[in-house]
């Protein structure tokens, strides 16, 4: 154990009369300094904020100070005469062996190493270690500080497991700054985009030569839309640096300094390319199919319309058959249309013949066939000559995926209303039912593609394709779609369209 004494007495005072006499000073004085220092050192040692132990040359803990105890969770008493081989991790134990021999072998006045120990509880603490060697009473220490640097392993470790995350999921992290552009990138950012090595710089303007060409209006619009919107989401093709041609989705959300004031923008950038190209097999096939099952249908459906007209000539249980028979042949004709209209929708592929048209009069014929049934009251108000210039067609098609829905999810409900309005360059059609309504949670996923508004799956039927036909319609139509309603109210959806 390290002595708080300067030695045996005769070397004490020898020495003491040894400085005394050169500098002709009282050599009461001169222990009176001694001791002094010596004190201002125990006290500094024991109540430094820095983790510090005195070592000897077996690597024995002779000495500790407060913080070093609470950094490992021992009390002093528990620590000092341990040796640090003790508390120290297997992997890392070969390195204060490294230590030893470099201080107290080779002579090397100071040593610095990073070391992994074991606290009291069994948990670790990483730590930079610094020793420098002092002599005492012609024995040789090392004074040993401590930083704990845990936090800063944590974060290491956060961190590569966060690139090895974003790499193998193709995703990189970006963060623009919005004072001069700089682009700060996760590491797999720049290969992402082609590059062999991370370049020295990136701004948002070294995004641009590598998005096609056809898509750069839309990045560059995403971008000065930030302020006003505080939020980027689209889906872009680029042509990388090595020449290969990649679906990205990229993400984007303003972010504040502390003084409220937006400072950045911090985001994704995700490969989707393989998604894209299984969503292109798909509609592809999607397509392929329903254009084939077209044909046999029209022939089905034109044979039961023949049987339809004969009906007087047949038996009250085949007429029954045939009316059964043109409902189905009706539903699978509407199925195939939801299949071959998403293809259509998702490819962007969804061309328009626009044409100026009666809406009152494309409404009635849309509603017709609820009317000649009999199943449902509907009600249409509104100007009955307003004229719009759209798709007859699509607009019909959405106006009777409303009224489907209305039928569907309000089956007991025989009353449906539909209101036509001008609203400045605008017409809007709402379709509104007195059915159960709709949770409010669930309002903003009605338009998703698949997605049924349905507590049970078994209980409705159909691709859950309708409103998101309806809605890609409307927005190809430069309008807008939604659905207003509540648990116990009914539903109105409507959609306005310019005139």
């Amino acid at each position: 154990m390290v002595s708080n004494t300067l030695g045996p007495k005769r070397v004490y005072y020898k020495l003491i009369n040894r400085l005394s006499m050169q500098q002709k000073t009282d050599p009461q004085d001169f222990e009176k300094r001694f001791r002094e220092c010596d004190d201002k050192f125990n006290t500094i040692f024991k109540r430094t904020s820095a983790a510090s132990k005195i070592i000897g040359r077996d690597l024995t803990i002779l000495k500790v100070n407060d913080a070093l105890a609470e950094l490992m969770g021992y009390s002093a008493s528990e620590i000092e005469g341990t040796k640090i081989l003790e508390h120290a991790c297997e992997d890392y134990r070969k390195h204060w062996h490294e230590l030893q021999m470099e201080l107290w072998s080779n002579e090397v006045p100071f040593f610095k190493l990073q070391a992994c120990l074991y606290k009291k509880d069994k948990s670790l603490v990483w730590v930079n270690v610094t020793t420098i060697l002092f002599e005492d009473q012609g024995e040789t220490y090392g004074f040993t500080v401590l930083d704990d640097i845990t936090a800063l392993k944590d974060f290491e470790e956060s961190q590569k497991r966060l690139n090895m995350a974003l790499k193998y999921s193709k995703m990189a992290v970006w963060q623009m700054s919005l004072k001069n552009n700089a682009v700060h990138r996760s590491e797999g950012h720049d290969e992402l985009f082609g590059y062999d090595s991370l370049q020295p710089q990136w701004t948002i303007e070294s995004y641009l030569p590598l998005i096609l060409e056809e898509d750069r209006p839309k990045f560059l619009s995403a971008i000065r839309s930030l302020p006003d919107h505080k939020s980027m989401d689209l889906q872009l093709r680029l042509i990388t640096k090595d020449g290969s041609l990649k679906w990205v989705n990229f993400q984007g959300k303003i972010e504040d300094d502390p003084s409220g004031n937006a400072d950045k923008v911090l985001g994704t950038i995700a490969d989707i390319t393989r998604d894209k190209l299984a969503e292109r097999h798909k509609d592809d096939f999607i397509s392929i199919a329903s254009h084939e099952l077209k044909t046999p249908i029209t022939s089905l459906k034109t044979s039961l319309q023949l049987l339809a007209r004969m009906q007087e000539d047949l038996p009250d249980r085949l007429k029954a058959l045939v009316v059964q028979s043109n409902r189905s042949v009706d539903k699978i004709v509407v199925l195939v249309n939801d299949l071959l209209n998403a293809s259509k929708t998702y490819q962007d592929q969804l061309n328009l013949k626009k044409t100026t048209f009666n809406l009152y009069k494309v409404i009635e014929e849309s509603s017709g066939h609820l009317r000649l049934e009999g199943s449902h009251d509907v009600d249409i108000s509104g100007p009955s000559d307003l004229m719009v210039t759209a798709d007859a067609e699509r607009i019909e098609r959405v106006i009777i995926n409303f009224l489907s829905n209305a039928i569907k999810y309000a089956p007991n409900a025989r009353k449906v209303n539909i209101n036509i309005e001008k609203t400045g360059a605008e017409a809007k059609v709402s379709v509104t039912d007195y059915g159960p309504g709709i949770p409010e949670a669930k309002l903003s996923l009605l338009f998703n593609r698949h997605y049924q508004a349905g507590k049970l799956d078994t209980q409705y039927t159909g691709l859950g394709l309708g409103l998101f036909i309806s809605s890609e319609i409307i927005k190809k139509h430069g309008g807008a779609i939604g659905v207003d309603s509540k648990v116990g109210s009914g539903s109105t959806f409507w959609f306005t369209i310019p005139l």
